[in-house]
């Protein structure tokens, strides 16, 4: 707490030099000086070509794609990636954490799985779970099956992915319009988080006659966790996406966009709960230990090619490397149901692990434009390899209520047993055509995708998908829209018999699991940039791995008899009310069924609700007052996809924050934010039965420079 107040003296007083240098060192006076504040936020894109795959107003989408523009990100100032998408209702993570197995990877419309893109290129390893949003100019999240437009995806090797939708992180890239120079200091504190220090920058210069563009944007922050244990040290992480571009024509351009994050911090894999509340301990106590630490690098980088080539054709290449190292070693609450927490002997968990993940990917898009009969078309061409691979070592033992455990004995089983090297390749072809003709937009496309995994297993998958939107006055403010989409993944790594020995093709499943989607909804266009949008949607995936046991030897093995369907309704409101208020504000129900155990229950949270508002206040110089909420139901949490029981449940959770942004100076703001006001305490997310609290109440103080 001295810390941050020591940095708020010093944010308030770099804001009253920045003030008299702005007047030139004058005296002060009883003088009102007003001062050039930033433009209002905006929360709505002009365009995108997320999930389309080709440039379109995201009013005129057949599908449904979400956006947090990079002015709502920066008025949000979440921490990390993760922490920024709890405020979009109906995506959720499984557990905040990169030592799992389905790490940094997001459940959408009541699907897990779903993975980061990285401007459309896989990231590795669940770094996307810690990666600071200052180096991002927006994220969008693709909802429902997209195996269409990015093909069924692959994720740690075994899990269903894809089903729900994806998320795709925007970088920073370089700008030829001016350049500029903004940094920020920004320091919070919580009774429940502990101190958090942070420093970025984001530099953008403009050079060789306007042919070639650089931007640096970078983080440092510095964090003393109030759960951790007073001797485990503080955290700190490092995250930069440099990235140059070259126009090689007018309308050409070449970029190389890199990418690097390390992170070392304490250990932390949740508390244990029981009726929704902490069993033995409080939301933001440990079982970590001064010793347990969360180490993890990833660089990497993207070659990209992207513009026109004539008036007729379009290209898009990529070509992108990523690694990532993750290393663990900690203390946890015990992960499996099954244990009597009543009992003198629950258990804890101690885990351990080093893996190296890499991904390759290279894909090549053209673009054909033409006009047939007054119909303008843009016919897309595509091609794309990815690689992933996984190796190392990673395992866990569970201990007695102590928490003991001979780690060097145990050290030397999970290196043995624990040991994989897996890879996983798929090459991809995709065709897809958009016609539009008298408000008329018609989407239809289909991937094809040839997979070949570590058990040299192969596999074809193909996704379809047909979407329409239609303009119904022709006037650019009430648009219908529908679509239907399948998507398709191998089983792979699944035993098909309990007593095969895995050396043969045969010895896995060879069938693939399917999502196919119906939706529709209307947009509408009432004031001002404000769009309105409601839809309703179902998606029924069949044909999933089902575990099963041996009657006689025990041994586990699969069949892919799983079914499951997700519905529901989601209503979103972005843009601007006036030229001095804007919100975004948005609602999801989602209603779960297994029909492979005829048992319907809330996997994840039925209703969720998020809002946020800013309003430019000209009669108080210009100030920005910002104010939002979230309110999320009740939920089941779960093990294996099923309910963990019904004493696990994670109960519901209200926030609110509030801002201020105000302008000292012409180049500097002051911010000053509150977050999570009433302090409400509770499950944020949870893997098995480790779950992560949210944070509590949190004052945050912060100066931010633009030249």
């Amino acid at each position: 707490m001295k810390v941050l107040l020591s940095l708020g003296f010093g944010v308030m007083a770099a804001g009253v030099w920045a003030s008299d240098e702005a007047q030139g060192g004058a005296p002060v006076t009883n003088e009102v000086v007003r001062v050039t504040a930033a433009p209002l936020p905006r929360y709505r894109v002009e365009a995108t070509d997320s999930g389309t795959l080709v440039s379109l107003p995201p009013e005129k989408s057949p599908f449904t794609v979400d956006t947090f523009t990079e002015d709502f990100i920066r008025e949000r100032n979440a921490a990390d990636l993760d922490q920024l998408l709890t405020l979009q209702p109906g995506v959720y993570q499984g557990g905040k954490t990169v030592m799992a197995r389905q790490a940094g990877t997001y459940t959408i419309r009541g699907f897990s799985g779903s993975e980061v893109l990285w401007g459309g290129v896989p990231l590795t390893g669940g770094v996307a779970t810690f990666l600071d949003p200052t180096l991002l100019e927006g994220v969008d999240i693709v909802k429902g099956p997209v195996g269409g437009a990015y093909g069924s995806q692959m994720g740690s090797m075994t899990d269903l992915m894809g089903a729900g939708g994806t998320v795709i992180l925007r970088p920073k890239r370089p700008s030829f319009e001016e350049d500029f120079r903004e940094f920020l200091l920004r320091g919070s504190y919580s009774k429940a988080s502990g101190t958090r220090l942070k420093w970025a920058a984001d530099v953008n210069e403009v050079l060789e006659d306007e042919r070639l563009a650089v931007r640096l944007p970078v983080a440092y922050e510095w964090r003393e966790p109030g759960w951790a244990p007073s001797s485990a040290g503080h955290g700190r992480m490092v995250t930069a996406a440099p990235s140059l571009a070259f126009r090689l024509l007018d309308r050409l351009e070449l970029g190389l966009d890199l990418f690097y994050q390390y992170s070392n911090q304490p250990a932390y894999q949740g508390v244990r709960t029981l009726y929704g509340k902490p069993y033995g301990s409080g939301w933001d106590d440990t079982y970590t230990r001064p010793g347990d630490r969360l180490r993890f690098m990833t660089f990497g980088g993207t070659f990209r090619v992207d513009g026109e080539v004539s008036d007729w054709l379009t290209l898009r290449t990529r070509i992108s490397f990523f690694q990532s190292e993750n290393r663990y070693d900690y203390r946890g609450p015990y992960s499996n149901v099954g244990f009597d927490p009543w009992s003198e002997d629950y258990r804890y968990e101690w885990a351990a692990g080093d893996r190296l993940y890499r991904t390759f990917h290279a894909g090549q898009d053209a673009i054909l434009k033409f006009e047939t009969w007054g119909v303008e078309h843009q016919l897309l061409l595509g091609v794309s390899t990815t690689v992933k691979e996984i190796s190392g070592w990673g395992g866990f033992a569970s201990t007695g209520r102590s928490g003991v455990v001979n780690e060097s004995n145990y050290l030397e089983t999970i290196k043995a047993t624990g040991y994989s090297d897996t890879r996983q390749q798929k090459i991809g072809l995709n065709v897809q055509e958009l016609a539009e003709w008298h408000g008329l937009s018609l989407i239809a496309g289909l991937r094809a995708d040839w997979h070949d995994s570590v058990n040299h297993v192969h596999e074809w998958t193909f996704s379809p998908r047909l979407g329409l939107s239609y303009d119904i006055l022709e006037e650019g403010w009430a648009i219908l829209f529908a679509n239907v989409s399948l998507t398709e993944t191998p089983n792979f790594n699944y035993k098909r018999w309990p007593d095969n020995t895995g050396t043969a093709p045969s010895d896995y499943l060879d069938s693939t699991w399917r999502a196919v989607q119906k939706e529709a909804g209307l947009r509408l266009n009432p004031i001002g940039s404000l769009w309105l949008s409601a839809a309703v949607f179902r998606i029924d995936q069949s044909n999933a791995p089902v575990a099963m046991t041996d009657d006689f030897s025990g041994e586990g093995y699969y069949v892919d008899d799983g079914k499951t369907f997700s519905q529901g309704f989601e209503f979103s409101a972005s843009g601007d009310l006036t030229d001095d208020w804007s919100l975004y504000l948005a609602y999801a129900y989602i209603d779960y069924y297994d029909k492979t155990n005829n048992r319907r229950f809330d996997r994840f949270p039925p209703h969720a609700v998020s809002f946020w508002t800013s309003y430019k206040a000209p009669w108080f110089y210009d100030a920005v007052f910002g104010f939002g909420g979230r309110w999320r139901d009740a939920w089941m949490m779960t093990f294996r996809g099923g309910p963990a029981g019904d004493d696990q449940v994670a109960k519901r959770l209200l926030t609110f924050d509030a801002s201020l942004d105000f302008p000292v100076s012409e180049h500097f703001t002051l911010g000053i934010a509150l977050r999570n006001i009433f302090d409400s305490r509770g499950v944020e997310s949870a893997r098995n039965l480790q779950a992560f609290a949210n944070e509590g109440r949190t004052l945050e103080i912060s100066l931010r420079g633009t030249f």
